[in-house]
């Protein structure tokens, strides 16, 4: 009604750069066509609003309840305003309703943000499934109406659609739960407000929505005629119209149960994995169980790695250790002990192993991958047993029926671990201990190996020559002592020059080449233990 008395003042306006008689005329004085518009918004509208205001929550009818005030006073104010600006009484009466139906939306839009930030309460969940599910409790299926089903389902799909969209926005922006809430209802406030517009009209300018057109201030009284006319349609229109395109509505819902199975198969969409079907959300739900397993098997992985880099830092810590024996008197007269027998090769490698081995870094990387092993096993059977009990609360039987299929994914695809959950990738899943108690031989023989250690090697050959020069400096020293001492004292003093001399020659030579050659060999002996380290973490952590 009200969108018809705005046509109709709207068109006495545009009637008025006009001549009456013309053609232009004659065709913008029809208003049947703006009427039927109306009319056809109107009725569909009505119907759908009826149906929403029976699901309308207390906070929503507090909305409306206030709506009305809003509008009364939105109304007030630019009636004041426009009627001291506006020569005729009807355009003030068309633009105050105009403006009210426009403003107080806007104004109900902001006070229902307002109302759903204070006392709304936006309930998180996790599928739109579960959304409809909470927001038809307390919807009777089956109305003894096809038609008012398939409207209350239609309509509940939507309310439980934003509340779905709600929750899963929520987590992003604050205001974005709020906008959808409340957009929502703008429409509801916009016909809220065009229906308040109908007790804002005085009852004689409703003559202008059913008499003819005219500018005057007051419209005439309508005819006899006009009023039977004017009956006679809303008669036809109700009864022969109105009633009947419901009734064919409705009996169609009825002859096409299908429609509403539609409306259930596309709301009802569901998860496939493998041959089998599962509630929306399925996928999700094992994808989380799988991001915690992962959480601790990187957990995991970090310990066993610190674990590794302190096994090896003990290793490094033992090399200085290691060259204050190699640098000493008494390991250099054993050296040369085993050079005589032919066995110095063995015997350096074996000394250099009993040092790296302080501390026993084999010890401490045999437990942490035992414990690692231990972990990643207790982890992936709780992932397993948490996967089997998510498949088994959430398959679904279908009946026979196809559903509609959201997602699918194969059961292999879906339990498959990244290759960085990989922990212990050699052969360490059986034998991990087994390598572990072997690191420092492996280290030990990167060591050998080098250029350096070969050349420390035969610097014991060397060695030997140059005692034979101190030993011989010696028994100068000794001759000059036996010659104070005749006979007796010769060979006494021959023999304790010798070892004076010697001992002094081989401490000198030593130091020498301790301050030449120490630092080259830590250096090698670091960068094969860091070496070995990178190789064995490598296989440790592969990501082949």
């Amino acid at each position: 009604m009200s969108g018809a008395y705005s046509s109709a003042v709207n068109q006495v306006q545009r009637l008025s750069y006009f001549k009456e008689g013309g053609w232009a005329y004659r065709l913008l004085s029809r208003r049947f066509f703006a009427t039927l518009l109306w009319l056809i918004w109107a009725v569909p509208t009505s119907f759908f609003l009826l149906l929403q205001f029976s699901m309308y929550s207390r906070l929503e009818w507090l909305a409306l309840a206030i709506a009305i005030l809003v509008f009364w006073v939105t109304f007030s104010m630019s009636y004041r305003f426009l009627f001291t600006e506006l020569k005729k009484p009807y355009t003030v009466t068309n633009l105050v309703i105009t403006w009210a139906r426009r403003i107080s939306s806007l104004a109900m839009l902001a006070i229902c943000i307002g109302l759903t930030w204070a006392f709304g309460n936006t309930e998180s969940y996790g599928t739109l499934t579960e959304a409809l599910a909470a927001k038809r409790i307390g919807i009777v299926e089956g109305s003894g109406s096809a038609l008012v089903d398939v409207a209350l389902r239609l309509l509940t799909f939507s309310d439980g659609l934003k509340a779905y969209l709600v929750s899963r926005f929520k987590d992003y922006a604050q205001a974005i739960p709020l906008v959808l809430l409340a957009v929502s209802a703008l429409v509801v406030f916009y016909n809220a407000a065009a229906t308040f517009s109908c007790f804002a009209i005085e009852s004689k300018e409703y003559r202008r929505i059913f008499g003819p057109l005219t500018a005057d201030d007051v419209p005439p009284p309508l005819s006899n005629d006009r009023v039977a006319l004017i009956s006679a349609a809303f008669t036809f229109v109700t009864l022969f119209i109105y009633l009947p395109l419901f009734g064919h509505v409705e009996d169609t819902m009825r002859r096409h149960p299908e429609v509403i199975a539609t409306v259930k198969a596309v709301e009802k969409k569901v998860e496939q994995i493998d041959k089998d079907y599962y509630k929306p959300g399925t996928i999700e739900k094992i994808q989380t169980a799988k991001a915690v397993l992962l959480g601790k098997l990187n957990v995991s992985k970090a310990t066993l790695d610190g674990q590794v880099n302190r096994a090896f830092a003990l290793m490094e810590g033992s090399v200085d250790g290691y060259l204050d024996w190699y640098y000493s008197l008494s390991a250099e007269y054993m050296r040369l002990g085993k050079l005589l027998i032919g066995e110095i090769e063995g015997y350096m490698e074996e000394k250099l192993s009993e040092y790296l081995q302080k501390g026993d870094p084999s010890g401490e990387i045999e437990r942490g991958i035992k414990a690692a092993l231990s972990t990643h096993q207790a982890a992936m059977d709780e992932f397993q047993l948490a996967a089997k009990g998510i498949l088994d609360s959430n398959r679904i039987s279908t009946d026979g029926n196809t559903p509609a299929v959201s997602s699918y994914i194969s059961l292999n695809d879906m339990m498959a671990m990244p290759i960085h959950a990989d922990l212990v990738a050699l052969d360490t899943r059986a034998a991990g201990s087994t390598v572990a108690a072997g690191i420092v031989g492996v280290v030990t023989g990167k060591i050998a190996s080098k250029i350096i250690f070969k050349t420390a090697v035969k610097a014991v050959a060397k060695a030997a020559t140059a005692k034979a020069v101190g030993t011989a400096a010696g028994a100068g020293i000794g001759f000059a002592i036996g010659s104070v001492v005749p006979v007796v004292g010769t060979v006494i003093g021959g023999l304790i020059g010798g070892v004076v001399g010697g001992v002094a020659m081989d401490a000198g030579l030593l130091k020498l080449e301790e301050a030449i050659s120490r630092e080259d060999f830590k250096k090698e002996i670091l960068a094969s233990i860091r070496h070995a380290q990178e190789e064995f973490k490598s296989k440790l952590f592969s990501q082949q």
